[in-house]
């Protein structure tokens, strides 16, 4: 695999474009049907900057990098549960290459600021891709860069490059064959040798273990150790006084997050019946699944090589709004509502300007005033879980005076 990549550097590949824009025509694949009109390029930048307050011309950087997920590993006949969900179990990059090229074309910033978004000229958007197997991060569309952001990029590319070994090696205290204390560069060596051997039946654990997601300001759960057991979305509840934007990403939340932890739940609780057993025998059937050996019913489910770690709870989301703002969201919305009542999903609300909880119990908000312990203390993530394979408990990251805060 190294010796690949040595030749890929060496032999440079066809540089690619995207055609986006569609000349003529309906969507669809005939009559030069295929693309978007200009009008609809800006309605998905301004809806994609909205739902994460990207709103102003003072937030945003002079770089902005959008990062598409997706996993790519020798051994992983169950490709797609990898992927990402919100892409229809399919890799996040070129969503992230196409947003990159709408949100830089002038055509679509004119139409946006004629919206009331004003994405300044100095602004330059970069797609990348992150593959969550090796941990690798590879960008889209370089020769396209000015100049005059290439200062900026190196900037941006080195502290993506610190984030992804950071990354590597909090993932690695959960895989059995890492050592229970490896280095930065040993961690990321560690992640890209799974994603390259053919014996590994576990290269990467997923979403395994995932407990709750939070829908809110990141700086609410800025400096808290989470055990990578939460999904984080973007919101600005200031920014949203109809709740417009609440609804539209809550409909990304409920069956995504809320579907990926029922996969799990379920293939963890019965692991023959709801999920497909060992991954051992799993043969790729048709490009539709996989079945036992040469023959089977296709194994629905999640193969227990990525449930064995998980624990079978169902999702809390916590929303940073007040009851009476998501409840309106909720009885607007009855596919969210059915799940909520029923007791798939769990949910929660953050006050926006105060640390007050209330929870869903009952068919109705209750405020919460449960215990709030001490959280231990550390001075980074890694002194946090150093050395240790279990599921943690949350924790403050807190450094001392004068020194950087780390992941």
């Amino acid at each position: 695999a190294r010796l690949r990549r040595a030749w890929g550097r060496v032999v440079t590949p066809p540089l690619t474009k995207l055609r986006l824009e569609r000349a003529r025509g309906e969507p669809g694949p005939e009559n030069g049907g295929l693309g978007f009109t200009v009008a609809e390029m800006a309605e998905v930048v301004g809806a994609g900057l909205r739902a994460i307050g990207l709103t102003g011309p003072a937030r945003f950087a002079p770089l902005v990098v959008v990062v598409g997920h997706g996993s790519s590993s020798l051994n992983n006949p169950q490709k797609a549960a990898y992927d990402c969900g919100a892409c229809g179990g399919s890799q996040g990059g070129p969503n992230a290459r196409a947003f990159a090229q709408m949100a830089n074309d002038p055509r679509v910033r004119a139409a946006l600021e004629r919206r009331g978004l004003v994405i300044p000229d100095e602004v330059c958007f970069v797609g990348a891709y992150h593959n969550t197997c090796d941990d690798a991060v590879t960008f889209s569309d370089l020769d396209r860069l000015p100049s005059s952001h290439e200062g900026e990029f190196e900037r941006a590319a080195a502290a993506l490059d610190a984030a992804r070994r950071r990354n590597a090696h909090e993932r690695c205290r959960r895989f059995l064959s890492a050592p229970p204390t490896p280095s930065l560069d040993e961690a990321i060596r560690h992640v890209e040798g799974r994603a390259e051997d053919l014996s590994q039946t576990r290269p990467e654990c997923g979403h395994a273990t995932n407990a709750m997601a939070f829908v809110g300001r990141r700086s609410r759960t800025r400096g808290l150790f989470l055990d990578r057991r939460c999904f984080l979305a973007s919101y600005d509840a200031a920014q949203d006084p109809d709740d417009a934007i609440l609804t539209g990403l809550l409909r990304g939340v409920f069956p995504v997050c809320g579907g990926i932890n029922l996969e799990y739940y379920f293939s963890r609780v019965d692991p023959s019946g709801y999920g497909c057993g060992t991954k051992l025998p799993h043969n790729i059937t048709s490009l539709l699944g996989v079945m036992d050996g040469p023959s089977s019913d296709l194994r629905p489910g999640l193969p227990w090589q990525m449930v064995e770690l998980h624990e079978p709870i169902r999702i809390l989301i916590v929303v940073e709004t007040t009851p009476e703002r998501l409840a309106r969201v909720l009885e607007a919305e009855e596919s969210m509502s059915r799940l909520v009542r029923n007791d798939w999903v769990r949910i929660a609300t953050l006050a926006p300007d105060s640390p007050t909880f209330h929870q869903f119990r009952g068919g109705e908000f209750q405020r919460y005033d449960g215990p709030a312990p001490e959280l231990p203390t550390a001075e980074s993530s890694l002194d946090w879980y150093r050395g240790r394979r279990d599921h943690l408990g949350f924790a403050s990251i807190a450094p001392a005076a004068g020194r950087e805060r780390r992941p």
